[in-house]
C-alpha cells in the first residue's frame, strides 16, 4: 500500500491534516489506533482563526451543529458554587459596538464543540473526500525513512501491513513513540501542576439558565475549579480542579467534588473522570533530519488549558503544513518550503504556551485572593485583571509569522496588511452580488490582489509570469462601487472600506498565500519583475524579510 502522505492519528490535527491535504488533492493515508473517539469532552472552544479554516473546508455549519455557538454564552462567572454567590463576571462581548467590532473582523465565529464531536464532523467530512482513506483501529510500530520515502509499518485486525509514502506526518499526540524512532526529542517545561477533570450531565439550568457561560471559576472551601460548559442544551458539564502533590488522584472523589462544585441537590449522572498533569511539553525539531517526517498537534506542543489554544494550535499547524507539501508534490515549490513549517508555527506555540501558563498562575492567585473574602473592589479588579484568559482575539488572529514577538496584543486584534499576517477580512461582492471574503480568494494557490486601474497591470503580470513558471497564481482586482468584473476576477467593494484598508500606496498589490497569509507587499513600480521575485520567494525558502519588495 502506497500513499503520497501518512498521516499518523485521528485527532483534530492529524484529521485537519488529512482533510487539507485531500481538497488538495493529495493522497493521503490516516492510520489511528482507536476505533472511535474517545466520550471524554477534552477541549471544547474553537476559537475564531479555527472557525476560518473549518468554514474554508466547508465544515463550519457541520461543527456549529454538533456544539453551541460562543455568543450564547459569551461571559465567564466567578461563583462561590453554581448555586451559590455571584462573585463578578466578566462579559466578553460587553455592547453591540464590540460584537459589531469582532463581527466586522472575521467571516467566521468562535463556537463551543467539544473535541470528541469536532473529531467526528472532520471524520465524516474525509468521507467526501476520495484522495483520503481513514484506517482505524491501526498500531504504527515503526516508521523508516530513506532517501525516496518513508516505510510505516503497522498492525491491524486483519494483521501487519506496510505502508509507502512520500511524507509522514505525526499527529500522535504528546505520549507517541514514533517521534523518538526519527530523532525528534521531546521537551518539557516544569509542571503547573495536577487537574481533575470529571465529565457529567445535570440540569443547572435553574442557575445558570439566563447567564449562560463558556466558564464557571467555582471558589469555595471545598474546591477551586472551573464548570466548563459543554453542551448546555444537553445538561452536558465538564469540572476540572487542580490539585496539589499532597492530594494525589482524587478520581474516586469526583461525586463529592461535583457536589461541592453545585452547591445545591441535584441528580448528577457522572461519565468519566481523569487526572493528568497540567504543563507545556515541546519538540527540539518539527522535522526530522530525513526531511520526510514532521510533527504537530500535541506531538509537538501541549500547553495548559487555561486559554484553550491547545486543539486550535494544532489545527492551525495542519493548516500551515498542508499547503506547502501539497505544493512540493505538486512541483510548483521547492522542497526547501518546508523548511519554514519551524520557524512560523514554533513561535506561536511558544507564545501560546507562555501565555497559557501566566493564566494559569494568574488563576491560582485570583483563587486565593477570593478565598481571603477580600471587599468588592479588590474581586472586581482581580476578576478584570483576567481578561486576557478567556478575550483574547488578538492571540487568535493577530499572530504573525516571521516577527517576535508573534503577538503584540492578546486582548484586541488590529488588522495588518504585512508580510506574515493573516489577510485581513474584508467582504467584497461578485458579479451577481454574493459576498466573498478576502480569505476566500487565495484557494489552492496564491491570490494577486490590487485595485483598479493598477489591477489591469498586475493582471498582466500575472499573464505573463505564468509562462515563467507552474505556481498558481489568481489576479484580482477590487472595483471601486458596485460594480463587478467578469467571472472570477474582479470584485466590487461598495464601501470602499476594503480598498482603502489593503492598499496603503496607490498602485500597490497584495500576494496572499494559500493559507490566507500575506506573502508580500508589493509596490507597483515594476509589477512583473517584483511578482516573479515575491513568488520565487514564497515557494522556496521565504528567506526576504522585507516589508516590501523593490
Amino acid at each position: 500500500m502506497s500513499a503520497r502522505v501518512a498521516v499518523v492519528g485521528a485527532g483534530p490535527a492529524g484529521l485537519a491534516a488529512a482533510y487539507a491535504l485531500g481538497r488538495h488533492g493529495v493522497e493521503t493515508v490516516v492510520l489511528e489506533k482507536r476505533t472511535r473517539p474517545s466520550t471524554h469532552p477534552q477541549a471544547t472552544l474553537v476559537n475564531v482563526r479555527t472557525t476560518e479554516i473549518l468554514r474554508e473546508f466547508g465544515l463550519f455549519d457541520a461543527a456549529l451543529a454538533a456544539g453551541t455557538p460562543l455568543e450564547q454564552a459569551a461571559r465567564v462567572r466567578f461563583l462561590t458554587a453554581v448555586a451559590g454567590t455571584e462573585l463578578g463576571r466578566l462579559e466578553l462581548i460587553e455592547d453591540t459596538d464590540k460584537l459589531m467590532r469582532l463581527a466586522a473582523q472575521s467571516p467566521a465565529r468562535p463556537m463551543l464543540c467539544p473535541q470528541n464531536r469536532l473529531q467526528e464532523v472532520l471524520a465524516a467530512g474525509l468521507a467526501g473526500l476520495p484522495e483520503v482513506t481513514l484506517i482505524t483501529g491501526a498500531t504504527v510500530d515503526a516508521v523508516s525513512t530513506g532517501a525516496d520515502g518513508t516505510v510505516l509499518e503497522y498492525t491491524d485486525g486483519t494483521g501487519a501491513h506496510r505502508l509507502a509514502a512520500d511524507y509522514v506526518l505525526l499527529a500522535e499526540g504528546m505520549h507517541g513513540t514514533l517521534r523518538d524512532q526519527v530523532g525528534i526529542t521531546g521537551t518539557a517545561g516544569s509542571p503547573l501542576g495536577s487537574l481533575l477533570d470529571v465529565h457529567f450531565h445535570a440540569d443547572l439550568g435553574h442557575w445558570l439558565g439566563g447567564a449562560e457561560s463558556v466558564l464557571s471559576w467555582i471558589v469555595n472551601r471545598e474546591l477551586r475549579g472551573v464548570l466548563i460548559t459543554v453542551s448546555p442544551e444537553q445538561d452536558e458539564w465538564l469540572l476540572e480542579i487542580p490539585l496539589t502533590a499532597a492530594e494525589g488522584d482524587r478520581t474516586g472523589d469526583a461525586a463529592a467534588l461535583v457536589a461541592a462544585a453545585i452547591g445545591a441537590p441535584v441528580e448528577v449522572d457522572i461519565r468519566g473522570a481523569r487526572t493528568w498533569t497540567m504543563g507545556s511539553t515541546g519538540i527540539d525539531r518539527w522535522r526530522d533530519r530525513s526531511g520526510r517526517v514532521f510533527a504537530l498537534g500535541d506531538a509537538a506542543h501541549t500547553f495548559p488549558p487555561t486559554g484553550g489554544f491547545g486543539m486550535n494550535t494544532g489545527i492551525q499547524d495542519a493548516h500551515n503544513l498542508a499547503w506547502k507539501l501539497a505544493a512540493v508534490l505538486a512541483g510548483w515549490a521547492d522542497d526547501r518550503l518546508l523548511d519554514t513549517y519551524q520557524p512560523e508555527r514554533a513561535p506561536v506555540a511558544g507564545f501560546n504556551a507562555a501565555q497559557s501558563e501566566h493564566n494559569a498562575r494568574a488563576m491560582a492567585e485570583f483563587g486565593a485572593l477570593a478565598l481571603a473574602a477580600p471587599d468588592a473592589a479588590a474581586l472586581s479588579t482581580g476578576i478584570e485583571e483576567q481578561r486576557p484568559h478567556f478575550d483574547f482575539y488578538g492571540q487568535a488572529l493577530g499572530f504573525r509569522y516571521g516577527v517576535e514577538p508573534v503577538v503584540d496584543d492578546v486582548i484586541d486584534y488590529t488588522p495588518e496588511v504585512r508580510r506574515g499576517s493573516r489577510v485581513p477580512h474584508h467582504w467584497l461582492r461578485t458579479a451577481d452580488g454574493t459576498p466573498i471574503s478576502t480569505l476566500d480568494l487565495a484557494g489552492s494557490g496564491f491570490a494577486l490582489l490590487a485595485a483598479e486601474p493598477a489591477g489591469a497591470a498586475w493582471a498582466d503580470a500575472v499573464g505573463y509570469a505564468h509562462l515563467m513558471n507552474t505556481v498558481p497564481v489568481t489576479a484580482v482586482t477590487v472595483l471601486a462601487g458596485r460594480r463587478t468584473g467578469s467571472g472570477t476576477t474582479g470584485f466590487g467593494d461598495p464601501s470602499g472600506a476594503a480598498t482603502a484598508a489593503l492598499f496603503a500606496e496607490p498602485g500597490q498589490a497584495v500576494l496572499i498565500r494559500p493559507d490566507g497569509h500575506v506573502a508580500a507587499v508589493l509596490p507597483g513600480r515594476d509589477p512583473y519583475n517584483e511578482l516573479i521575485a515575491a513568488v520565487i520567494r514564497a515557494v522556496t525558502d521565504g528567506s526576504s524579510t522585507a516589508e516590501v519588495f523593490v
